[in-house]
């Protein structure tokens, strides 16, 4: 579906999209920028705590795990807010507006949960298809090591010229270069 936003040839009302397809797609864009996080945390945590060198099956099923962990998250709250909007509500005592509001609350907790599903839906299309999995995997890499890079490269509060950058670029390669060899080096068996 062609963005909300882009003008083009349509008329304008067929450009509207429904509240709640927007809500889902938004709901799966907040999803992958938490699982974005959540997974530089895990590489973050894998590679430089526990000085494991970078798998491709561990850190796939490392995102997987991820996905599955927030799938969970989700699956709880849509079936509290499903409890929450299916609870009786009582009109003993209530005025017609608390009774109103208590009704619509409730149907907007239906609503949140029925939103909620359809992203788990789509979340679990991305665990299902590993091509997705790597490729939420691949950014999430890529940004922790541009992170770590970028922590290298410009100390805090200092700007540097293009010539000091190229310097710290080659330092960051030297610095990678020079840990790749301790490792090699720490690999070889002792005879």
């Amino acid at each position: 579906m062609p963005p909300t936003d882009t003008p083009g040839p349509t008329p304008w009302a067929s450009r509207i999209q429904h509240p709640a397809a927007r809500a889902v797609d938004e709901g799966v864009l907040v999803a992958r920028s938490a699982l974005r996080l959540a997974i530089k945390n895990r590489v973050i945590m894998a590679t430089l705590r526990d000085e494991k060198p970078w798998d491709d099956v561990v850190m796939t099923a490392l995102a997987r795990a991820e996905i599955e962990n927030l799938i969970d998250e989700m699956e709880e709250n849509a079936a509290r807010l499903d409890a929450n909007s299916a609870k009786p509500i009582r009109a003993l005592g209530k005025s017609r507006t608390m009774l109103s509001n208590l009704r619509q609350d409730a149907r907007r907790q239906g609503e949140r949960a029925r939103i909620l599903r359809a992203v788990i839906a789509q979340l679990r299309e991305i665990e299902d298809d590993p091509e997705q999995t790597r490729g939420l995997l691949r950014v999430a890499r890529d940004e922790t090591l541009s992170e770590l890079t970028q922590a290298r490269l410009i100390p805090l509060g200092i700007e540097l010229s293009d010539h000091e950058v190229r310097i710290s670029i080659d330092a960051v390669k030297e610095d990678l270069k020079t840990m790749l060899a301790q490792r090699q080096v720490a690999e070889i068996p002792e005879y």
